[in-house]
């Protein structure tokens, strides 16, 4: 091979191109640009889910507690409502509205307000209570 130099290499494709022909530039940032809004919004969406499984747990806790109060032998619902409002206070959240209604049967309702992250999901989540009325019975009419 006479003229040939020795160190000849053959055609090079350019970095650009594929091995099919196409141009492959720009292909990764158009999937991150799809791909990192859907990731922000399952992360968004699970503390979204947490902070609305608190609040119920929240409410559920008050409901609990207010109709525990409330259901004693010589206690008022208002006595109900207001151990609800302090117990949603300890926590730390916001409450809507708490009722304690009954007789012989003692019903609570909470309603604590839910933080958004997202804005599709509910802003308050409402849980019930209910616990039959404790009765005094004097030993002597037993």
């Amino acid at each position: 091979m006479a003229g040939a130099p020795m160190n000849s290499c053959p055609a090079r494709v350019p970095a650009t191109a594929s091995r099919s022909g196409r141009r492959d530039r720009g292909e990764a940032i158009v999937e991150h640009v799809i791909l990192i809004p859907v990731a922000l919004f399952i992360v968004l969406l699970g503390i979204q889910a947490a902070v609305y499984f608190h609040a119920a747990n929240v409410a559920e806790h008050a409901s609990s507690r207010g109709v525990s109060v409330a259901s004693r032998a010589r206690a008022t619902n208002a006595s109900g409502v207001v151990e609800a409002t302090i117990t949603v206070r300890e926590s730390g959240s916001a409450l809507a509205s708490a009722t304690v209604t009954g007789g012989t049967t003692i019903r609570a309702s909470v309603t604590v307000r839910v933080n958004r992250v997202l804005p599709f999901f509910p802003s308050t989540v409402t849980r019930e209570a209910s616990e039959p009325k404790e009765r005094f019975i004097p030993e002597d009419e037993r």
